[in-house]
């Protein structure tokens, strides 16, 4: 069974995000992609999207050890 990503808090999905993997950007700073869900009718959606690292905070009690590092 794969392990979850960890939880992060978004700015972009309005609350918990899954922090699915940290991204070099073009200017060299970092971002983060990130997925959360969604509730559209009576059904559940997934979204992601790339953001600015600003956009994520950290949750305590997360392991962020493992979230892999994306370079161009």
């Amino acid at each position: 069974m794969p392990a979850v990503p960890p939880i992060v808090e978004s700015a972009t999905a309005g609350g918990p995000a899954y922090l699915i993997a940290w991204e070099r950007l073009p200017d060299r700073s970092w971002g983060a992609h990130i997925a959360w869900v969604v509730l559209e009718g009576e059904a559940w959606k997934v979204k992601s999207a790339r953001v600015l690292a600003e956009d994520v905070r950290q949750v305590e009690g997360q392991r962020y050890r493992t979230v892999p590092r994306r370079t161009p």
